[in-house]
């Protein structure tokens, strides 16, 4: 079967077009990746300087340790279930503050209670308490991970006495999980349309080529069947 030019280009025109929308939604995918990943970093970022706000209105103050406990101002904040819980309201992330490495106040749940007295995990505790640096990233907490942002607290003589913690919840994760495959979804009807579209322009005759090039089984004539029977 000799194929026309016109009918060549067609199929050509066809493969280049499957090509180019695999090669969009291969970037879209991992563009979208990176979108997800940067808009949840800059959301703990910005929740981190907003929840640092609102401990100081709630409890003005410089923070401080006095017997082994944590305190801003006059204010002991082991256990201080208050604050953590209106900054976690207000942003809708977990919160949790920390005395060392230790946590003090938080409202992250583990087996139904405040998960306090447990620690944060090696390279988070090296980042902050050792580095004095501000740690954003993936990180576990409590056996989860989280895109998380932690602080370093320090005390008037500028010493490092703690930690900071906020940790963007889930549900924001989700939704934009669920935004990111709405793209997808989209991107793979506009490839199908664009596919139908190119097949539009292989001419009519192409498929009759095609059938006709088929080896079909031949049916014998009336007056060839009445020869044999004879």
């Amino acid at each position: 079967m000799r194929l026309s030019l016109k009918t060549k280009f067609s199929i050509f025109f066809i493969g280049l077009t499957l090509l180019v929308c695999l090669v969009i939604g291969i970037l879209t995918i991992r563009d979208m990746h990176t979108q997800i990943e940067t808009a949840i970093a800059e959301k703990a970022k910005s929740d981190l300087a907003t929840a640092l706000e609102i401990a100081d209105y709630m409890r003005p103050g410089p923070w401080h340790v006095v017997n082994g406990e944590l305190y801003k101002g006059s204010v002991k904040i082991n256990g201080d279930t208050e604050l953590v819980d209106r900054i976690g309201r207000l942003t809708d992330d977990t919160v949790t503050i920390f005395l060392n490495n230790t946590r003090v106040a938080t409202n992250i749940m583990r087996d139904g209670s405040r998960a306090t007295g447990t620690v944060a995990a090696d390279y988070v505790t090296e980042t902050v308490l050792n580095g004095g640096k501000i740690y954003i990233g993936e990180a576990e907490v409590v056996g989860v991970k989280y895109q998380t942002g932690y602080i370093p607290l320090k005390d008037d003589s500028d010493r490092i006495i703690g930690m900071f913690y906020i940790g963007v919840s889930k549900k924001l994760a989700d939704q934009l999980k669920q935004s990111f495959i709405a793209v997808a979804v989209l991107s793979a009807r506009i490839a199908l349309l664009f596919v139908l579209a190119a097949s539009c322009f292989i001419p009519v005759d192409t498929w009759a080529t095609i059938s006709s090039s088929r080896p079909w089984p031949k049916t014998r004539k009336p007056n060839q069947e009445k020869a044999v029977h004879n």
